[in-house]
């Protein structure tokens, strides 16, 4: 099946990495004789902006050949599957994405290549949708919805992605291909600030409650963070959702934890409740940070409903 690609470039991902290659990207496509039309995300949330418009001029017809490709990191194509499916379809308009940003966690998840050659191999030479999970969250309290393709986070790990998105550091790092060092310069900063928290987890009739939350992350598949396994058994067509709720350790408690997290062993420690569902509800009745995607939710209450759906994907894992 032939195809077009809309293209979004987001030039700001991977601090500039992604502005830098893209001529070595164009020059590929054009030599491969790809049709494509190119539109650049020019800042903050102008890619969901850009994949909501294409979404809603494009017809609604089963035969269409477009595919939206986002040239970027995984908060780029976050922002394009939210635009896209802000637009009720009955033929959604498939996804695809070249990772070129910091962390790339959905394309370790999705078994997509890192080495954007391969990755783009596998993009241009597809012939078939795959369809994989994805999350889809409701937050009652600000009213917000939409859906994800790696993780929901609440805590630590959130707090950590916001003190690393303001680093300098971090933009150095990323410059050299060393993007998720600066999720763990960050992490023994935010540990001293960040306390425990009440959380309550809501799945059918059953609810636990943990007073004393630390981390707590819903993930579509193993990884968050750039590359940490924090759910070692997720796959990405499972559809489920895995849910890992770790409580406040002491230091060299959180010492062991990471270096058991190094083995995929953490799962079994007693600080460590892992849920596997197809939906959950969550609250935290205290202002804490949240995180999508790695994008930031800013510090807020939570009272949110996470479920699992599923989503067109434009790339072949085999070639």
């Amino acid at each position: 099946m032939s195809v077009q690609f809309y293209i979004i470039l987001n030039e700001h991902a991977g601090s500039g990495h992604a502005g830098t290659l893209w001529p070595q990207i164009k020059e590929r496509l054009d030599a491969a004789s790809v049709s494509y039309q190119l539109a650049v995300s020019e800042y903050p949330r102008h890619t969901l902006l850009l994949s909501e418009q294409f979404a809603k001029q494009l017809p609604d017809s089963p035969h269409q050949d477009w595919v939206v490709l986002a040239v970027g990191g995984d908060g780029t194509l976050h922002e394009a599957i939210n635009g896209l499916t802000t637009i009720k379809r009955s033929h959604p308009i498939p996804v695809a994405y070249l990772p070129i940003g910091s962390g790339n966690d959905f394309a370790r998840g999705a078994g997509l290549s890192l080495d954007w050659h391969q990755a783009l191999n596998q993009i241009i030479h597809c012939t078939h949708v795959t369809n994989y999970d994805i999350g889809t969250y409701n937050e009652t309290i600000k009213q917000e919805r939409g859906v994800f393709t790696n993780n929901l986070g609440i805590g630590f790990d959130a707090a950590i992605i916001s003190q690393a998105n303001q680093s300098k550091a971090k933009i150095w790092l990323n410059r050299h291909h060393l993007g998720s060092l600066s999720y763990l310069a960050s992490a023994l900063s935010v540990y001293y600030n960040q306390t425990g928290f009440t959380l309550t987890v809501h799945v059918g009739n059953q609810r636990d409650m943990f007073p004393h939350a630390f981390l707590v992350t819903t993930t579509n598949h193993p990884y968050f963070g750039g590359g940490v396994g924090i759910a070692p058994g997720a796959t990405i067509d499972d559809h489920q959702l895995h849910l890992v709720v770790i409580e406040k350790p002491n230091f060299f408690k959180l010492v062991w934890l990471a270096l058991r997290l190094v083995f995929k062993r953490h799962l079994t420690s007693k600080a460590v409740h892992y849920y596997q569902v197809s939906k959950v509800h969550l609250t935290v009745p205290a202002i804490e940070y949240g995180q999508l995607d790695g994008e930031e939710m800013g510090g807020r209450f939570f009272d949110v409903y996470v479920g699992v759906t599923q989503y067109p994907f434009w790339f072949d894992i085999t070639l």
